[in-house]
C-alpha cells in the first residue's frame, strides 16, 4: 500500500488461487471502530481508495473470498497496514 496524492490511497493486493474477489476494511481507528468494507469481484488486484481526509493515518487489511454453491467463503484478513494520507499542498 502506499498513499498516492493528498485524499486516496493505492492498493495493490497479492493474487490468491481460486479466489473469485477480495474484501478490503480501512478504518482510522486500530480497532476498526468506523470501518468502511469493499468488496471488489473479478480478478482486479489495484484497488483505489478515495474521498479520504489528509493528515490522517488509515488502517487497512484485505481478505480473499471464493464462491461455494452460491455462498462466499471467505479466507483470513491479512496483517494491517498502515498508511499516512498526505498532506494538502
Amino acid at each position: 500500500t502506499r498513499a498516492k496524492n493528498n485524499k486516496s490511497i493505492k492498493l495493490v493486493l497479492k493474487k490468491v488461487k481460486k479466489a473469485k474477489g477480495y474484501q478490503v476494511m480501512y478504518s482510522t481507528s486500530k480497532k476498526f471502530g468506523k470501518k468502511v468494507t469493499k468488496t471488489v469481484s473479478g480478478k482486479k488486484l489495484k484497488i483505489t481508495l478515495k474521498k479520504l481526509k489528509a493528515k490522517k493515518k488509515y488502517y487497512v487489511k484485505a481478505r480473499a473470498y471464493t464462491t461455494f454453491y452460491g455462498e462466499k467463503i471467505y479466507g483470513a484478513w491479512s496483517k494491517v497496514k498502515v498508511v499516512k494520507v498526505k498532506k494538502k499542498k
